[in-house]
């Protein structure tokens, strides 16, 4: 089963999707833009042939709802009603963090992070869930 991981933020969106048999998370090439992300998270679903998305909700620290929560939880009900498909939620603190430490040690400036760290950061988020589900 083909999943796609979404890193909701309010500026983008990180994406991610696993190998057909669920094992395997790959960043997709570039970041989804906000403006139009329901039309393009349509077209990725149709082309790679997604039957399940992992979205990531955002929290604070010690597990309690935020404002990014609640953002996050509308953008979740409208990719319910839009795509029709089984939607998951995910813990994804720090995983923007980690995918930073990520770039940063194989030598990624910040600068040229802006442009990929959201992938990386669903990648993350993905390969945690492929591998809980899969042990």
């Amino acid at each position: 089963m083909r999943i796609l991981a979404l890193d909701w933020g309010s500026v983008r969106i990180g994406a991610a999707v696993s190998d057909p048999a669920g094992r395997i998370a790959f960043p997709l090439s570039q970041v989804i833009a906000r403006q139009d992300s329901l039309e393009e998270i349509e077209k990725i679903i149709r082309e790679l042939e997604v039957e399940k998305i992992l979205i990531g909700l955002p929290r604070g620290m010690s597990g309690q709802e935020t404002e990014s929560t609640v953002k996050a939880q509308g953008f979740i009900d409208k990719i319910k009603e839009k795509t029709g498909i089984m939607v998951e939620t995910a813990d994804e603190r720090l995983s923007s963090v980690a995918a930073g430490k990520a770039l940063t040690l194989q030598g990624v400036s910040e600068k040229d992070q802006r442009g990929v760290k959201d992938n990386i950061a669903a990648q993350l988020m993905l390969q945690q869930y492929l591998d809980t589900k899969n042990n």
